[in-house]
């Protein structure tokens, strides 16, 4: 009964820290691009700052997971949490002298730059490091749920960071930063008196303990094109606002900021209660999922008012919350008990990738036209579409029982 309590507190804690990070992360992308401009930055200048960042999430994230297996979960977990309270008060501080005229332009973005790197340096290791200890603290036939409880986490930081850039950051951005950093301080708490460093077994030298990278390719490709198409619409929907109706930029704030909160909205009830209800094997609701979503955003490309941008991107949210469980389902599912670490690092490194993509190549599609970015993230998800069909081809082909075996799981 002990350890069971132990093991709920440390998913409550695990959670809380995933949810306050991406709200952190989420803030970010979705205040900095407007935010950029009021600080006399360049639209490329915000883009290259979300991407260089990017790239150092991906190349620093399997190091993480590599160090999580040597030093323990909680020292990578808890570097992660400082790193975001203390990125969350530098930005907050830059923000403020640069509007109150004491920094130049120049020097503020720098500086940006430069905390943006460290913070990224810093929390990259969260993701891989929450998933290991999930699966350090559950037995397999919890795996699927409790990687769904990290991904509502995420979800829900989503929203909050949404939430901050619709409610807070039009009138008071500095305010923002110091509620993220208040936040990420009691996250790195939470996981400090919760979460205890996890046993773990030994590590297979077997077939088990190998990561089948040609096996989960596709996979990986699904996760970098999907990631990059959301990052796009991050980067390029509040400008989409200004350049196209007209908004102001707290107004392009506050409703592009509402527009993603739905979205992420959307995903997070997919993901909790459609996804349970429907019971699919997770290549069906990769194929399904990217359909709707790159419907969703073909339609969102071609309109020209606000309540049809914002209905779209909620059926955005709907299709990516039936595609990225599916993805991560398949993608655990393809790999070995012993490679779980490795396979969660790797995906991570995917992400980071397309992350990293998104916000660059947003910010200069944008610079053609504002409908420009949205056609280019509909042509990523029907990639995405082909990949599934492709995955869904091989895995009749090989009658896998590790589907089969998911969907028994699903339905029982």
């Amino acid at each position: 009964m002990e350890a069971r309590s132990s093991a709920r507190l440390a998913q409550f804690a695990l959670s809380f820290g995933l949810t306050i990070n991406t709200t952190g992360q989420s803030f970010l992308l979705v205040v900095l691009p407007p935010l950029g401009r009021s600080l006399g930055f360049s639209d490329i200048q915000t883009g290259g700052i979300l991407s260089i960042s990017a790239l150092l999430l991906m190349a620093s994230a399997p190091v993480w997971g590599y160090l999580s297996e040597r030093i323990g979960r909680r020292p990578v977990l808890l570097t992660a949490l400082a790193g975001a309270a203390i990125a969350a008060a530098l930005f907050g501080l830059l923000v403020h002298l640069r509007l109150a005229a004491s920094l130049s332009a120049a020097l503020t973005l720098g500086l940006f730059i430069c905390v943006r790197a460290a913070q990224s340096l810093a929390s990259s290791g969260i993701l891989p490091a929450s998933q290991a200890y999930m699966a350090d603290i559950t037995i397999p036939a919890q795996r699927t749920s409790a990687m769904g409880i990290l991904g509502a986490a995420m979800g829900l930081g989503a929203i909050l960071g949404a939430a901050l850039a619709w409610q807070i950051a039009p009138t008071s951005p500095g305010s923002a930063f110091a509620i993220v950093c208040g936040l990420a301080v009691a996250a790195f708490a939470s996981v400090f008196f919760l979460a205890r460093e996890p046993a773990r077994v030994a590590r297979e030298t077997s077939v088990e303990a190998r990561l089948p990278l040609a096996r989960i390719a596709p996979l990986l490709l699904i996760t970098v094109a999907s990631i990059s198409a959301y990052s796009v619409l991050q980067q390029v929907t509040a400008l989409r606002l200004q350049d196209a109706l007209g908004f102001t930029v707290e107004e392009s704030i506050a409703r592009g900021g509402a527009a993603l909160m739905a979205t992420a909205m959307a995903m997070i009830a997919v993901q909790l209660f459609v996804v349970r209800l429907l019971r699919w094997e997770p290549v069906r609701l990769l194929g399904v999922g990217a359909a709707i979503a790159a419907i969703s955003l073909l339609i969102c490309s071609l309109v020209d008012s606000y309540a049809a941008i914002f209905g779209t991107l909620v059926m955005l949210g709907v299709g990516l919350g039936l595609m990225l469980p599916g993805n991560l389902a398949f993608l655990s599912l393809s790999t070995g008990a012993g490679a779980q670490g490795k396979a969660a690092g790797v995906n991570v490194l995917a992400q980071g990738l397309g992350q990293a993509i998104g916000p660059l190549a947003g910010a200069a599609l944008h610079r053609i036209s504002p409908q420009v970015p949205f056609l280019t993230a509909t042509a990523l998800l029907v990639l995405c579409c082909a990949v599934a069909i492709f995955i869904w081809r091989a895995s009749v082909c090989r009658k896998d029982p590790r589907s089969a075996s998911l969907a028994d799981g699903q339905s029982r």
